[in-house]
């Protein structure tokens, strides 16, 4: 098994199979089993983050992710998909809206010295200005971009 798969395994290992079973049996769910999204990164961050911080997660997507920080203080998941269940954890909060008014009308209710920020995989529509704002308020971060000249290089 690569790293990957083990990690998957143990997440899948973290969720209750009846959360499970709701959220990948939705209409149009575009996760499974084998993908439940890019939750290596979120796994490595869940070590490095110390657990008496907030974790913010900006674009959650369907948010098994959450599994990981279960232990930390508070996890709040933010996504404009708009209806779809989510996973959850008793620590999570979900914010159904934009990154950007996320930013606007919340960041005053954290302490940002022990609150980090995600933003994985959130892709590049639109104006894109949540990647300004998320630089711009939070100090303790983490965004990957996947580009698509990477995408065009590694197809050759």
């Amino acid at each position: 098994m690569n790293n990957f798969e083990l990690v998957t395994k143990e997440l899948l290992d973290l969720i209750p199979k009846e959360q499970l079973n709701s959220v990948l049996g939705q209409p149009d769910c575009d996760i499974e089993p084998y993908f439940l999204g890019f939750i290596d990164t979120y796994k490595a961050l869940s070590t490095l983050i110390p657990t008496h911080f907030t974790v913010i997660d900006l674009g959650c997507g369907f948010n098994p992710q959450c599994f990981f920080f279960k232990d930390h203080l508070k996890y709040i998941a933010v996504d404009s998909y708009p209806d779809i269940k989510r996973f959850m954890t008793d620590n999570c909060t979900f914010y159904d809206m934009d990154i950007s008014d996320f930013i606007k009308k919340h960041i005053s209710e954290f302490n940002l010295d022990e609150t980090f920020a995600i933003m994985n995989y959130v892709p590049l529509w639109g104006k894109n200005t949540h990647n300004e704002l998320t630089r711009k308020h939070f100090k303790n971060l983490y965004i990957y971009y996947p580009h698509e000249t990477h995408i065009k290089i590694n197809r050759r």
